[in-house]
């Protein structure tokens, strides 16, 4: 369990909301004897026997989805910058030029580096000398 220097709950503090719960308790008068609200009470006392309730469960599932979500768009669209910077190139376009395309399509300066075998900083100094 991990305590912060100026937080509310310590070892101490710990020890003794179980001792009041292992007495039967309830979260209200527990709150009241440690000066505290009863939601507080209630949420130390799961995370100290490792509960996890169920909208917690269901928040994490939705923030994990939008996060996959997210990274596929961000996926897809360095994807589509790497690909019309390919065709860009095969067309007789500069090269630096092609690279400040895809960077501004949202291509990163790794994956650019990946598929043309130099490196991310070379691509940030292709950029820095054609804007």
């Amino acid at each position: 369990m991990r305590y912060f220097a100026n937080g509310f709950w310590t070892p101490p503090k710990d020890r003794r909301l179980q001792k009041l719960e292992a007495e039967g308790r309830s979260g209200k008068e527990i709150a009241e004897r440690l000066g505290t609200s009863r939601n507080a009470v209630v949420a130390r006392s799961a995370r100290l026997r490792g509960i996890t309730f169920p909208s917690n469960i269901r928040r994490e599932k939705v923030l994990r989805a939008q996060a996959a979500a997210r990274l596929r768009e961000k996926n897809r669209r360095i994807r589509t910058a790497l690909y019309d910077m390919r065709t860009a190139m095969a067309r007789g376009a500069n090269r630096d030029a092609a690279i400040c395309s895809a960077v501004k399509a949202g291509a990163t300066y790794a994956a650019i580096g990946a598929e043309l075998g130099i490196s991310r900083q070379r691509v940030h100094q292709i950029l820095s000398e054609n804007g």
